[in-house]
């Protein structure tokens, strides 16, 4: 590619550097700009089809947030170079952190040392202390050109709904206890068993939307073995 394509991805910020969460060993991104590395094949250069080398980022922000185990921190980054080009994300020959988002949850002395450390490593990145201000300032680019739609993960949407079915089942446990008691004793062995498939039926649905709402980290590209890093 002649310029660059701007991602989203997770890093494991530690006292050496932003580390990435797959391949944590390698050690951390170091220098101007990332040059991808195979940790399966040293005889071809990243990024190859029908493997997963290469650096990886996502179009969207929201695609970032599906696994906590993966980074505590979001990042800004735009490849260049070799780009294999995939439907929610692509894997890059060479890519250049732009801009950090610190974590929430931190206290400020810890959340100096951070900020430390980042200036010490990478000078020119920006660091936010607010994953939203981050995105403001490097919203999502549009790819149209490259007949890719960017847009949000579904994933966000079956969080929505699953967090409105809990409610609506909770509603409905909490109202059996406004009903009275003589109802209740007069139902049936049938309308019991209707009760509990309702009740199973709620859970299991619940389950689907929590599983389609957390995938595992993958399907970056159309093929995308565990070594992209």
């Amino acid at each position: 590619m002649a310029g660059e394509v701007q991602g989203y991805r997770r890093f494991r910020l530690t006292e050496d550097g932003l580390c990435p969460p797959v391949h944590f060993g390698t050690g951390p991104w170091s220098g101007p700009i990332e040059q991808a590395r195979c940790a399966v094949d040293e005889a071809h250069v990243p990024p190859q089809w029908g493997c997963g080398c290469g650096l990886y980022g996502w179009y969207h922000p929201s695609y970032t947030g599906l696994g906590t185990g993966w980074g505590n921190v979001t990042a800004v980054i735009a490849a260049r170079g070799r780009v294999i080009l995939g439907d929610s994300g692509f894997r890059a020959a060479a890519a250049r952190i732009v801009a950090v988002s610190l974590p929430r949850r931190i206290g400020p002395r810890r959340r100096s040392r951070w900020e430390r450390v980042l200036a010490e490593r990478y000078p020119e990145v920006s660091v936010h202390r607010s994953r939203r201000r981050m995105i403001r300032r490097h919203p999502p680019e549009d790819l149209s050109g490259l007949g890719i739609a960017v847009g949000p993960s579904p994933a966000v949407r079956y969080r929505w709904s699953a967090l409105v079915l809990w409610l609506c089942g909770v509603v409905a446990l909490c109202s059996v206890a406004v009903v009275p008691r003589a109802a209740l004793t007069r139902m049936g062995p049938a309308e019991w068993l209707g009760v509990l498939a309702c009740f199973l039926v709620w859970q299991a649905a619940l389950v689907w939307l929590v599983c389609r709402a957390s995938p595992p980290p993958t399907g970056l590209t159309r093929q995308e073995p565990p070594a992209a890093r």
